[in-house]
C-alpha cells in the first residue's frame, strides 16, 4: 500500500508540473518569453480591478517595431526574430519587473504598469532613450525604432483594457504618423 500511494503521489506531482507548463506556454509568447496576448489580457483584467478598487491610475504602453517587414526581408527572418527579442529585453530593462510586459502581435508590444506620477513623455522619453543606447551598441546592421502610444486608465471612469489598448493603438498610430518625413 505504501508504494501505491507514492506512485499516486507522483502521479499527481507530474500531472500538477505538467499543468503548470501547459499554463506558462498558454500566456507567455514562445519566442520572447513576455507575455502573449492571453496572458496580457487576463493578467491586466485583474489588474484594472485592483486599481479601480484602490483608486489607482494606471498606464498601459502601446510599442510597435518598425520596419520589422524590411528586416526580415532584407536581413532574413532570423534577424527579424532578433530585434523583437531584442525589443522585448529593451521593455523589460526599461519597465519594473511588477509590470506586465507583453507581445500581443507579430511586431506589438503593450505594458501595463502602475503611474507612478511620471507623465506620457517623461514614459516615452525613458523608453526611447533605452532603445538609443541598445542601438548606440552598434551589434546588428541596423538599429530598432519603435512608435509609441500611451493610454491613461482612471480609476474615475473605469474602461476595459481591450479599450484602453484601442487608444493607445491609436496613439501609437499618431506617433508613426508624425515620424514620417514630409
Amino acid at each position: 500500500p505504501a508504494a501505491a500511494v507514492q506512485g499516486i503521489a507522483r502521479d499527481i506531482s507530474e500531472r500538477k508540473r505538467a499543468e503548470e507548463v501547459l499554463r506558462n506556454m498558454s500566456l507567455t509568447d514562445p519566442l520572447t518569453g513576455v507575455y502573449n496576448r492571453r496572458g496580457a489580457v487576463t493578467l491586466a483584467d485583474q489588474q484594472l480591478k485592483v486599481a479601480e478598487r484602490l483608486g489607482r491610475s494606471l498606464l498601459i504602453v502601446y510599442a510597435d517595431l518598425n520596419h520589422l517587414k524590411q528586416i526580415n526581408d532584407t536581413y532574413g527572418h532570423t534577424a527579424g526574430d532578433a530585434a523583437l527579442l531584442e525589443v522585448a529585453e529593451v521593455l523589460r530593462e526599461t519597465f519594473r519587473e511588477s509590470d506586465i510586459v507583453a507581445r500581443i502581435g507579430g511586431d506589438e508590444f503593450v505594458v501595463m504598469m502602475e503611474s507612478t506620477g511620471a507623465d506620457e513623455n517623461t514614459l516615452r522619453r525613458r523608453l526611447l532613450d533605452t532603445l538609443t543606447a541598445r542601438n548606440a551598441r552598434g551589434a546588428r546592421p541596423f538599429d530598432l525604432s519603435l512608435s509609441v502610444g500611451i493610454a491613461r486608465f482612471d480609476p474615475e471612469r473605469a474602461r476595459a483594457f481591450e479599450e484602453l489598448m484601442v487608444e493607445a493603438d491609436r496613439r501609437m498610430y499618431e506617433d508613426k504618423r508624425a515620424a514620417l518625413p514630409r
